[in-house]
């Protein structure tokens, strides 16, 4: 893209000059929700498509990148678009390719064409949210009109009342993507960014707007705010997301559950071919790896690399630790060891679910396999930042991301000891699974495909089915239910408002009840209460492993292959295809899908695994929570069914 704008011309000297003075706001942020990004893509699935291939024929097993572009070109004539240079395959062979609408050389930020190619070389699936309205004619780069970015980060400081300091601002010169690098800030992470480009607002019309980046800790934020005016924010993102739940290590569901044992080099070397102390450059005496650095952090504060971490050169991370205990700082090398171990296992176990380097992962060393490096996850044990809870940030491809586990010490719960985040694995599953979601929806080089009021709790309904699925034990039944969150909020009912159960009487959630939540954690709940259903179903059908461990060498159906799954795999352990199918259709489904786009995807992600054997256990497990056939997305009025398609169920 060319350089904007010379900052001569903006006058940023008089505004540095004449400003008035930002003080660091005492207070908290505006509701963001008022400002989420509506949902605007449309999903063709794989046999809507099958009549549409046929009109355009693949280019070629190998170029599939060709056979993506030709069928953008021919359902967007005459639109101006760009390759995003993350496109890959996938080990269930199909390729995913992502383009983005552009106009003057300038993007259009939430429109988005995502193309799923399937292993034969013929077109899958796709998903578009191209706009196809009026465009203005003229190029905003000739305009005098245009707002300065330096009064674009104010005015959104002070709408947004972020805890940032603007008063001695500076602009970098512009680089080479036409980003502004604002200096001289104080109460953030790094230097804010503003760049120019459009979007689609609400009402179906383009708006030019300044994108500005703010990282301010538990709020990385993307907003957009009128390009011309700066007095209109049409949109913000925000690339932290939280949790408020609990439930414990692999195989433990909490400290009450189980014992801490000794686990002797549990990397899978197919995902972690450096182990988890090196990055294949350097190796590490400490918790710190390709995959993940894990640190002291009882300050909150975002420098991590000179921080505490244990250290042992044998790699030996033996420490003490009791559930009583009441202060914090005696058992930190275990809380560190824990958050380190649970993530790197996490890890690899993505990576056989098909979250690899070239899917966007979450490494320091690629190793040549595609992707972008340098974008392992800082893992920040005991952060002072606050309490109770736990939050993620998911930023692009190749940007590292970030984990922040705080200590539980809610006022008024049932315990006077205080609980550490980092020995929950269900709050690291799920901030994690974010990090997941994040990448595969849409791409791994647009982390705001999940910013939707729907998409966004669907993030958080991943988070709380990939915590839930990996704690089920072999012996458990579909009569099993699981309350998220008891052991931190020493609550028996835990913190979401029904637990996982397959009993509508225990957990009565409908796809229709998601009109009358506000919340992304109450939407996530009803999303993953559906998923819930599909795996038992799975389940019942397959079985489950009696692996206690990450793997899935250890299937009950004896048909896995260690470091992924094959694509002739016809029968495998219930619960790790229900994994699978979720994986995939993350990657399949458009940027910002709604509950039926993803359930779709997820149905398409089965016909890519298995052919779609499963098609009936899937169709099952989301009709009987109203997501059948005849379910309709409307914002405001979801239509609910329980109806199957005709045929689905009679093989």
């Amino acid at each position: 893209m060319r350089a904007l704008l010379n900052i001569g011309a903006l006058g940023v000297l008089p505004l540095l000059c004449t400003g008035h003075p930002h003080q660091k706001p005492v207070r908290s942020l505006v509701d963001l929700d008022h400002f989420r990004l509506t949902p605007r893509a449309t999903y063709v699935d794989s046999p809507t498509i099958s009549s549409l291939a046929s009109q355009y024929p693949s280019a070629g097993k190998e170029d599939y990148v060709e056979t993506a572009t030709r069928l953008v070109r021919s359902i967007s004539p005459g639109t101006s678009f760009r390759i995003i240079d993350n496109h890959y395959t996938g080990d269930n062979g199909v390729g995913h390719v992502y383009f983005r609408q552009t106009l003057h050389e300038i993007d259009i930020e939430n429109a988005d064409f995502n193309v799923n190619i399937g292993e034969n070389g013929e077109i899958f699936s796709y998903g578009s949210s191209f706009f196809a309205g009026d465009l203005p004619s003229s190029d905003p780069i000739a305009r005098s009109t245009l707002s300065d970015p330096i009064l674009a980060l104010q005015r959104v400081v002070d709408m947004l009342r972020l805890p940032v300091t603007v008063d001695t601002v500076r602009t970098k010169s512009a680089t080479s993507n036409s980003t502004y690098i604002l200096q001289g800030t104080a109460g953030a992470v790094s230097d804010p960014t503003v760049n120019l480009v459009y979007l689609v607002a609400p009402n179906n019309t383009l708006t030019l707007t300044w994108r500005v980046e703010t990282d301010v800790d538990d709020h990385w934020l993307i907003t957009y705010i009128d390009a011309v005016t700066s007095n209109t924010i049409h949109g913000v993102i925000d690339y932290v997301s939280e949790a408020s739940y609990q439930v414990y290590p692999w195989g433990t569901n909490d400290p009450t559950d189980g014992t801490r044992i000794i686990v002797t080099n549990p990397w899978d070397l197919a995902a972690s071919p450096y182990t988890w102390h090196s990055d294949g450059l350097v190796n590490y005496t400490s918790t710190r790896g390709n995959n993940a650095i894990a640190q002291w952090n009882p300050s909150g504060g975002r420098p991590y690399r000179n921080n505490y971490r244990p250290s042992s050169p044998t790699l030996e991370f033996h420490y003490p630790y009791a559930p009583n205990q009441t202060y914090p700082a005696a058992y930190l090398n275990a809380s560190i060891t824990q958050l380190f171990y649970t993530v790197n296992a996490y890890h690899d176990l993505l990576y056989q679910l098909g979250f690899t380097e070239a899917a966007g992962n979450f490494e320091f060393n690629n190793g040549g396999r595609g992707g972008r490096s340098h974008d392992y996850v800082i893992l920040n044990a005991q952060d002072g930042s606050g309490t109770d809870n736990a939050n993620f940030a998911a930023p692009p491809d190749g940007v590292p991301g970030r984990m922040s586990m705080f200590l539980w010490v809610e006022p008024g719960s049932a315990t006077d000891v205080i609980r550490d985040g980092s020995f929950d694995t269900g709050i690291v599953i799920h901030e994690y699974t974010h990090g997941l979601s994040t990448r595969l929806t849409g791409g791994p080089h647009n982390a705001g495909c999940l910013s939707t009021l729907e998409s966004a709790g669907m993030g958080e309904g991943w988070g709380d089915f990939m915590a839930t699925a990996i704690r089920v034990k072999p012996g458990a039944s579909r009569n099993t239910s699981y309350a998220v969150g008891a052991w931190a909020q020493a609550s028996k009912a835990g913190v979401r408002a029904y637990s996982y159960s397959t009993s509508l009487r225990e957990n009565p959630l409908l796809y229709t009840d998601v009109n009358e939540f506000e919340g992304v954690h109450a939407i996530g709940t009803v999303w993953a209460s559906m998923l819930y259903e599909v795996m038992w179903n799975l389940m019942d059908r397959y079985g489950v492993s009696s692996s206690e461990g990450t793997g899935l060498e250890a299937s009950g159906a004896g048909s896995h292959r260690r470091g992924g799954f094959s694509k002739e795999v016809k029968e495998m352990d219930g619960r790790y295809l229900s994994l699978k199918l979720v994986v995939d259709g993350m990657a399949l489904q458009p940027c910002n899908p709604t509950f039926v786009q993803a359930r779709d995807a997820i149905l398409d992600a089965d016909v890519a695994l298995t052919g779609g054997k499963n098609r009936c256990e899937i169709w099952k497990g989301f009709a009987k929570r109203g997501l059948g056939s005849g379910a309709r997305f409307r914002r405001f009025r979801r239509v609910g069914s329980t109806t199957i398609p005709p045929g689905v169920c009679q093989d």
